[in-house]
Formats: structure tokens, C-alpha cells, sequence
């Protein structure tokens, strides 16, 4: 596939495909921009506006293809007809950009009448799988990654506060080499199915998410409270979660796990992402060599009974 364009080449590309394709247009995918064909600013037009969206698509194909350099597609809904969208990436003097060519299949995309709803029914689902970790229940890094983190120049030019609370399990390993992964598993669907609980909200300016970053490690973020507001949220559910395991009816242990909590109020108005993870991160470290020595799950508070 043919990636590297000349400006010329980009607009000469652009203009073929409008021959076959309801709608094709540039795009920016991480400012959320349609472009002109040369990669200019158009001001004023955001690219998920067209499918009357007022934030960014669940699962914008065209940032997937940004990232991955290749082409992404999907299948979408507007007054009751059916698009199928196709996100390729390309350079055009070098600079990175998206072209996404939009085709209407209402009436040509041949399925059975009760196959439509099976589809659509497929469709959510698989959309929804892409953005959730498997084992948690709770949103995974590529939703962090394509969906949270694009969303935050909103709330640079809102002058929304993003807080950040980095969670990382205690003698993690030891449990796992104890107890076996189920019971590692069986840890971070309870503490990350706790948090979900009490941050689970996605109104704009007002999110409320718990992802699993990678491992044992989980992020609870809230969007437009104080920090002071957040921090106590987080020490409050910190102190009311009953902080026991129970792998069977033999096997229950305790646990525990460190937190470090940072917000965009402790930083200068061009705050990044990258600064609030890594303050964050920095915290949870500095709390956790803070702690006592404690003894491996399995001493005094340990609650097994027995073997499985």
C-alpha cells in the first residue's frame, strides 16, 4: 500500500476516490480536524461531527489507523442508513495524515432482514470487546490510549481538572507463586470490579474510569472534581473495601495495595498526560517504600484453612 504522497499526489488520490465514495476527506485524528486535501487547516470542523457525535467516535478507526500505519474499517449508523467507512493512513511531505472514505451500503449491502439486527447486535459487541480488558471487566489501554488520552485537549481548552490515582498491587508475585495465577486473576477482577463501582461514569467533562494499565497496575481517573474532592473519594473507598480474597471455600487470604494520587490543578496550564502518569507513578512508589515490611500473604493474617 502506497503511503508516502506528494501534496500534488495527495490531492490528485483524493480526488479519484470522490468518484466512488459518498464522502472522502483528510483528517486529523489526533486534534480531531478535516483538513483540506493539501493537509491545511479548515477551521471549525470537527471530523466526528458528520455522524452527530459531540465527542470522539468509541472507536475512531482513523487514530487506529494513525497508529498503525495501515488501513482500519468499520461499519457506521446515521438516520437509519449504513455507511462503511475506510481509514487509511498516508504521509503527505512526509507529515502524517488520515484519509477516510465513507461509502453509503443502505441499499446495497445485501443481508437477510433478521440478519441486520444480528449484525449490529455483533458489531457493539465486538467494539466493546476492543476497548475492555477481557479479564477485569473494566476499560483496557487501547481505550486509554485511542479514546481517553486524544479526549484531554478538551479539557485543556475547558480548563477541566483531570485526576489521577495509580494503583499497584502489594506482593503481587508472591500471591501468584503462592496461590497460582487464578488467584492473581481472581485479585484484579475484585479490586478492579470495586473501583468500577464508584467511578463509572463517561458524561463529558465529568469522567469517572478505572483501567487496567498493564499487570497489577489499575488507574482510577476522575475528570472535573478538585483534587482535594478526589483524593478523599479514593481514601475513603481505599479504607471501606474489605480487603480479603476468597479463592474457595478453603482458600481466603488478605491483601493489600498502594496508591499514588496526582492532578492537572499540581501542574502548569500545558500539562501533558505523560507528566500526570509519571507523578502519579512516582507517588505510588514513594507510598509503597514508605510502608512497613509486611509479611507474605499467608502469615499471621493469612485466612487459608487448607489446600484446594
Amino acid at each position: 500500500m502506497k503511503t508516502d504522497f506528494t501534496r500534488q499526489e495527495a490531492q490528485d488520490y483524493l480526488s479519484a476516490m470522490r468518484v466512488d465514495n459518498d464522502l472522502v476527506r483528510l483528517v486529523d485524528p489526533i486534534a480531531r480536524n478535516v483538513l483540506t486535501d493539501d493537509g491545511g487547516p479548515r477551521e471549525n470542523e470537527i471530523c466526528h461531527s458528520v455522524w452527530g457525535h459531540c465527542d470522539r467516535c468509541e472507536n475512531c478507526t482513523s487514530l487506529r489507523a494513525l497508529r498503525s500505519g495501515e488501513r482500519a474499517y468499520k461499519l457506521e449508523t446515521l438516520n437509519e442508513n449504513t455507511y462503511w467507512v475506510c481509514s487509511r493512513f498516508l504521509r503527505i511531505d512526509g507529515q502524517p495524515f488520515v484519509a477516510e472514505l465513507v461509502c453509503d451500503v443502505t441499499n446495497r449491502l445485501i443481508m437477510d432482514s433478521n440478519q441486520r439486527d444480528q449484525i449490529g447486535r455483533l458489531i457493539n459487541s465486538y467494539n466493546q470487546m476492543l476497548i475492555t480488558d477481557s479479564l477485569t471487566g473494566v476499560y483496557n489501554r487501547r481505550f486509554l490510549d485511542e479514546h481517553f488520552i486524544p479526549s484531554l485537549k478538551c479539557c485543556h481548552e475547558d480548563s477541566i481538572s483531570v485526576n489521577l490515582a495509580f494503583i499497584d498491587m502489594d506482593g503481587f508475585k508472591v500471591i501468584n507463586d503462592r496461590y497460582g495465577h487464578r488467584a492473581g486473576d481472581r485479585l484484579l477482577r475484585d479490586v478492579a470490579g470495586f473501583w468500577k463501582l464508584h467511578f463509572n461514569s463517561r458524561e463529558r467533562g465529568k469522567e469517572r474510569l478505572v483501567i487496567r494499565y498493564g499487570g497489577d497496575e489499575i488507574l482510577v481517573i476522575a475528570c472535573g472534581i478538585p483534587l482535594e474532592k478526589f483524593s478523599e473519594e479514593i481514601r475513603h473507598y481505599d479504607g471501606e473495601m474489605r480487603k480479603i480474597c476468597y479463592l474457595s471455600d478453603k482458600i481466603q487470604f488478605t491483601f493489600d495495595f498502594t496508591f499514588g494520587i496526582t492532578s492537572s490543578e499540581a501542574f502548569p496550564p500545558d500539562w501533558t498526560w505523560d507528566g500526570l502518569i509519571e507523578a502519579a507513578d512516582r507517588k505510588m512508589y514513594q507510598r509503597k517504600g514508605a510502608k512497613l515490611p509486611e509479611a507474605a500473604p499467608g502469615g499471621s493474617e493469612d485466612r487459608t484453612n487448607g489446600q484446594e
